[in-house]
């Protein structure tokens, strides 16, 4: 991995360095460093860092206006940044870089601690793009491209689990679809969701997907799999067909996955989507809100469907550290699915310190890379290994803290 520190105090500059070479692997890892915005560009012009750590207050130029240039320039790496500022500042930034499209995986507060680091470290780790030429680097997906991903079979599910904050079980995992072009490697999400859906190719997707979960159910041991679908796709009545053709051949299909509804898409006929709604439930199978509290429909939609969970939004879920009006609205949801007897998802708990958090606040279930990165189906057993080590040891120090 190559990483870019960029930081203007001598001293602070060279505790970092030292850190970082404590956790990387110099056979593989190397860091160039910057004394502040200027030096950073420049140096990017002969080395591509796939991981920035980043000051915010240096001279000449600082590290806001870098990571503004760095929006112009559509870096696709990972940042941290590192800052002593106050926590005002520090969420204004956060926003700017989500609107911004970058990356940014945390915050570490000065001086920084090494297990901090570490986290934010194995988050880059986990979600790192191949070094080599990709096409998200080289060109843009072209609808051919994914014609020809679809027929060769590149697109491929992987799958994030979920797990109960409680317990720490394994209940169940969301199917994320990932192009891997034998080439070029994995091509982000971002390149190729939003055509294959102009393409209309949102049915045979979901429909791969579904055929993906029943071939391999043994690694999923009857746990339920969330597949994600579009307005347009649940009220095809060609999909309910298939659908329900799968669960005549397979009887426990309705037990094996669950159709999760982007919160934002819109409903050109809400008696086609009861249609569709009332098929699917008529077969046990369930459906859940996804992205909950970023549309407009947020409500109006758990009037109509009879949905079953609701899963929090990402965006609000890692503000909340330092975002008080995000933790009201995932309190506020919370209670809303209390009360309508709705099984409530984080999703993003990329830290413990959201985990504790959503614990004491009493959500039910999460998902996100504090948990796991999404994973080929083969690696989920090794997971699941290691995971339920690592869950005893949460269970273990929750139960310690309620003691004392």
């Amino acid at each position: 991995m190559n990483i870019l520190l960029i930081e203007d105090h001598d001293f602070q500059r060279q505790v970092l360095a030292t850190q970082l070479a404590h956790l990387i692997d110099p056979n593989y890892d190397q860091i160039h460093c910057a004394a502040n915005g200027i030096d950073a560009l420049a140096t990017m012009q002969n080395y591509q860092p796939q991981l920035l750590l980043c000051d915010l207050n240096m001279p000449q130029m600082d590290g806001i206006s870098f990571l503004g240039h760095l929006a112009e320039q559509q870096f696709n790496g990972k940042i941290i940044i590192t800052s002593a500022l106050d926590a005002e500042v520090l969420d204004s930034v956060n926003k700017m870089c989500k609107n911004y499209g970058l990356n940014l995986l945390g915050t570490l507060g000065k001086p920084t601690h090494i297990d901090q680091l570490k986290q934010l470290l194995t988050l880059a780790t986990n979600d790192l793009q191949p070094a080599n030429p990709s096409l998200s680097l080289l060109q843009d997906i072209k609808e051919q491209d994914i014609i020809d991903a679809l027929q060769a079979g590149y697109l491929t599910p992987y799958y994030q689990p979920i797990v109960n904050l409680k317990t720490g079980e394994w209940v169940a995992s969301e199917a994320l679809i990932r192009f891997i072009h034998p080439d070029h490697g994995i091509v982000p999400a971002i390149k190729f969701i939003k055509l294959l859906a102009t393409l209309g190719k949102d049915t045979q997707l979901a429909l791969l997907i579904i055929n993906h979960i029943i071939g391999h159910q043994t690694t999923f041991g009857g746990r339920k799999v969330a597949v994600n679908i579009s307005a347009n796709t649940l009220v095809e009545r060609s999909f309910i067909n298939t659908v329900l053709s799968l669960h005549y051949q397979h009887p426990q299909l309705h037990h094996w996955l669950y159709f999760e509804l982007t919160e934002s898409d819109i409903f050109e006929s809400a008696g086609q989507a009861l249609e569709a709604a009332a098929r699917l439930g008529m077969h046990g199978f369930n459906l859940s809100i996804d992205d909950f509290g970023t549309g407009y429909s947020s409500l109006k939609q758990l009037d109509i469907l009879p949905f079953k969970s609701l899963k929090l939004d990402i965006s609000f879920i890692q503000a909340m550290p330092t975002n008080y009006t995000a933790k009201v609205i995932i309190e506020t949801c919370l209670l809303l699915a209390q009360r309508l007897n709705l099984i409530a998802i984080a999703e993003g708990v990329e830290d413990i310190t959201l985990w504790l958090k959503l614990q004491k606040m009493d959500c039910e279930l999460a998902q996100g890379y504090f948990i796991s990165p999404p994973l080929p189906v083969s690696q989920i057993p090794i997971w699941h290994t290691q995971w339920q080590q690592r869950s005893q040891q949460l269970v273990s120090d929750a139960l310690s803290k309620e003691m004392t």
